[in-house]
């Protein structure tokens, strides 16, 4: 099971979307008229949004836990389609179903994002945890042609037979 390049693209892919859920998002720069954090920066975060306050500590300004168990539950569901090895054809399902929930996720997080540029933001910089997030997606992508490769392989050799 370990040996097929596939399962180190899962198991990867799982690692980076759980620990894009620790990392920041975004980050929004508020403008200086903003009656809430004049000129502060807030984060979004997998679990919360959080804000600098003037003292210089992160504060929390909403708690997002439905956000949050949505990308460890992708995580999970992308850690147990490693299972899934001997049914490469199910393999195959499972991981573009964890790639359709990953983009609608991304969706999610896109329209917090337009949420935030409705109010007095001035500057909007994503940050490592999306970064993470895309690039795990990129090996659910790759899994997913080494899965193929690998059944085209065992078709070949029952073709053989």
């Amino acid at each position: 099971m370990i040996q097929r390049i596939q399962t180190v693209y899962l198991l990867l892919a799982s690692c980076l979307v759980a620990l894009s859920a620790v990392f920041p998002l975004f980050s929004f720069q508020l403008a200086e008229t903003s009656e809430m954090l004049m000129g502060q920066e807030t984060r979004l975060y997998a679990f919360s949004w959080k804000a600098l306050g003037p003292d210089g500590v992160w504060s929390s300004l909403a708690t997002l836990y439905y956000l949050g168990i949505a990308f460890c539950s992708i995580a999970l569901f992308s850690f147990s389609v490693i299972f899934f090895y001997k049914n490469r054809k199910k393999q195959i399902k499972m991981t573009k179903y964890a790639f359709i929930l990953k983009i609608a996720l991304l969706a999610t997080v896109g329209y917090y994002v337009y949420l935030a540029q409705t109010n007095d933001v001035v500057a909007t910089k994503p940050q490592i945890g999306v970064l993470l997030f895309a690039i795990s997606m990129v090996f659910d992508w790759l899994a997913v042609k080494a899965i193929r490769k690998d059944e085209d392989l065992v078709r070949s050799v029952d073709r053989i037979r």
